[in-house]
């Protein structure tokens, strides 16, 4: 056990963040996010709504919907807030809305016998743990500290009863569910432990963790390690079950979990994760004239975000575990596949899906296209250069009119490359974080210099009808 430690407590460092330009494709799939997002915070137009237990549960399709924008923001806008922020914002707020998490009454009174509809304080892996890793990833790249205090995140069961928690009592229900657990890791479904629900919880209590000084996960990644090996998750050839339950429950490895462990492992014991892709490749993965063969087992076949006949779930996961791994052949060969097994529709305001597929296997869809090497491990680890904490930021654009593709400072300077919604606009942007009365000059706008006001921020005219370069810099 000394080695396995070692590896998590020196883990290789990652590289510096990448940022690169969204494409025109990547755009019309992060619309897809944005307008579910961007909806009334009450609202679910677009949403799968069949049952809250299983995979076509809401809660699911918000989580990776906000994945998906927080990992936009980390890998192409991280100077821009304005609507990518608000829309991560409205997510989590989604999340306290009573017909997402409102399930767990009946499940815990069916499950355990015990009646009490908050979510948080037994088990429920499920919400609490994706919850957490949905705000340690905003709050990263956002400076908003707003969802931490208690009553910030209401749940509201009916007139006379209410459940006022933040991040900050999230992360303590997280770490007491897994302390307080025989096997470290705590339940889903009752009864049942699923590795993955896991694996994405940590993360999310070790983000609270760095962003607030705290020390809640402690040792509680080593038991995690720990326990897969001694309680079974791994089977004898190195492959992590999909769940245990009682009376010596064994839910079998799928491909699907293959890759979902690896790259949310990726993020808090790397070199596990290896060792899952390395046998996920060499096992289940063939590589023919360019496009990808996977080697299923049924349940892949089965869209989880709607319970229906069909792969995509499997395939967008591989995708975004060979982009976070770094491994450009699988990468490029199951991003072929997928353009070629499954037709594009697009939406009025061209916003692009891919066509009969579930809600939450759209939104790891969306999510893959804005992977890259390490980029999880990196945000989920606050690997942001201080020039991004310092520099220039692109505060506001309207949307849909105006979609950034790129968002970059160097501390100093502001670069963006726009492009246009649906057609040419003229619109104005709020450019922010600039030195008060200093002189900036200004590229690509209708004027050539500006000078911020006394909060530093300034509005600045731009008209867009194609790729548009724009870059704000202090006069020397």
């Amino acid at each position: 056990m000394t080695a396995i430690a070692s590896h998590e407590i020196n883990p290789p460092a990652p590289q510096q963040p990448v940022v690169v330009e969204s494409s025109p494709e990547d755009l019309a799939a992060q619309r897809y996010l944005l307008d579910l997002a961007l909806q009334p915070v009450d609202s679910f137009t677009g949403f799968t709504r069949l049952e809250q237990i299983g995979g076509s549960a809401l809660r699911y399709q918000l989580n990776y919907a906000c994945y998906g924008l927080s990992t936009a923001q980390y890998t192409r806008t991280p100077a821009f807030t304005g609507y990518l922020q608000e829309a991560q914002a409205n997510l989590i707020r989604k999340m306290c809305d009573k017909r997402v998490w409102g399930y767990w009454a009946a499940e815990r009174l069916a499950g355990y016998l015990r009646w009490n509809p908050d979510p948080m304080v037994f088990a429920n892996v499920m919400y609490t743990g994706f919850f957490a890793t949905m705000l340690a990833f905003y709050e990263t790249l956002n400076d908003d500290r707003g969802f931490h205090d208690d009553g910030s995140l209401p749940l509201v069961w009916n007139r006379r009863t209410r459940y006022d928690y933040g991040f900050g009592s999230i992360a303590g229900a997280i770490e007491k569910n897994m302390r307080d657990s025989k096997v470290t890791l705590y339940p889903c479904e009752p009864h049942l432990i699923y590795p993955m629900c896991n694996a994405v919880a940590v993360v999310g209590l070790k983000g609270y963790d760095r962003l607030h000084d705290a020390d809640l996960t402690g040792d509680l990644v080593e038991q995690i390690r720990d326990s897969f090996h001694r309680n079974g998750f791994i089977t004898p050839g190195g492959r992590f079950r999909f769940g245990l339950g009682p009376a010596g429950l064994k839910l079998p490895p799928t491909l699907s979990n293959d890759a979902v462990m690896t790259y949310w492992l990726n993020c808090v014991m790397p070199d596990l994760a290896n060792d899952t892709w390395e046998i996920l490749r060499e096992r289940r993965i063939w590589l023919r004239n360019g496009r990808a063969e996977l080697l299923t087992a049924p349940i892949d076949n089965l869209d989880v975000g709607s319970y229906r006949m069909g792969d995509a779930w499997a395939w967008t996961n591989v995708a975004i575990a060979a982009l976070e791994m770094g491994d450009d052949e699988v990468a490029d060969a199951v991003t072929a596949s997928i353009d070629e097994r499954f037709e594009t529709e697009v939406s009025p305001s061209g916003a692009h899906k891919l066509e009969g597929v579930s809600t939450w296997a759209n939104c790891a869809h969306a999510f893959s296209r804005f992977v890259s090497k390490d980029s999880l491990r990196g945000l989920a680890n606050g690997e942001v250069p201080a020039e991004w904490r310092s520099g220039p930021i692109l505060e506001a654009a309207p949307y849909p009119d105006l979609l950034v593709a790129k968002a970059v400072t160097d501390g100093r300077a502001l670069d963006v490359v726009f492009r246009p919604g649906m057609r040419p606009v003229r619109t104005t942007v709020k450019v922010g974080r600039l030195i008060p009365g200093r002189r900036y000059k200004v590229s690509g706008a209708v004027v050539t210099e500006l000078v911020p006001g006394a909060d530093g921020t300034a509005l600045v005219d731009i008209t867009v009808s194609r790729r548009y370069e724009f870059r704000v810099e202090p006069l020397a």
